[in-house]
């Protein structure tokens, strides 16, 4: 795969490293005109797996907007993660690479451009980082973890391979608890997390993680959260023995 020199992240005239899974875009053999606007900063709407779906403000050009990429630049050049082929569209989901093995956590910065119909490129947006979990078992058990000032409360309401889960998440210290994130297994193979809300949720095997947004990533002394999902099961849905946030275990 060739590699392409890049300028500069704000640079229009970058070309990308190509994705071959990425749809190509529509658009005249010759560039001419003016670049198109950035498009707003994405925002991370939902992560499950090694899959992050995006939303984003649109650009602007007066040649008509043909599509939009996510990139990332990659050992000095930028590497195309997902593209989408309509001047509409403002959400996507875009597939990320795991973690090496060993690895627990990789995390990817990504920015948006937006390409007119004639081909030009437009100025990359600003950064937005998505976090992708290995699937990894902890080797130390649960009980071994320190105890946290934090309390869950764990509500889940279930059907025929589904179900509706609730969480109270409280700081019980006297300190505020920073960027925190939720994580407990799944007593069941079949447990699975489908969407989820207030929380950015992802999935590894029977783990569960959920992360804050930037408006509730810092919970305050005696401070709530109501987060939550909805899900998937093949017929039992057991509540998880415990619940760790930021390495320490929960009440």
């Amino acid at each position: 795969m060739a590699a392409f020199v890049t300028p500069g992240l704000g640079s229009a005239a970058a070309d990308p490293v190509p994705n071959p899974s990425a749809a190509p875009c529509a658009t005249s053999p010759t560039p001419s005109g003016d670049a198109p606007t950035a498009p707003g900063t994405p925002e991370v709407v939902h992560v499950f797996l090694n899959a992050a779906t995006l939303r984003w403000t649109p650009a602007t050009d007066a040649d008509g907007i043909a599509c939009y990429e996510v990139v990332e630049e990659v050992n000095g050049a930028l590497t195309v993660r997902a593209s989408f082929s309509s001047a509409s569209t403002t959400e996507g989901k875009v597939t990320l690479p795991f973690p090496p093995y060993g690895v627990v956590s990789e995390t990817h910065t990504l920015r948006m451009r937006a390409i007119d119909t004639t081909g030009v490129r437009g100025p990359l947006s600003g950064p937005v980082t998505v976090t992708i979990y290995n699937d990894l078992i902890p080797t130390t058990s649960p009980s071994a973890s320190p105890t946290g000032a934090c309390r869950v409360s764990y509500t889940s309401t279930s059907w025929p391979n589904g179900m509706s889960t609730s969480i109270a998440l409280t700081n019980t210290g006297s300190q505020v608890i920073p960027a925190w994130r939720l994580s407990f297994v799944f007593p069941s193979d079949g447990q699975q997390v489908t969407y989820g809300w207030s929380a950015r949720w992802s999935q590894n095997g029977t783990g569960v993680d959920a992360q804050g947004y930037d408006w509730n990533k810092d919970l305050a002394p005696g401070q709530t959260l109501w987060i939550g999902f909805t899900g998937a099961n093949t017929g039992a849905n057991p509540k998880p023995a415990s619940f760790s946030v930021n390495g320490a275990r929960c009440a």
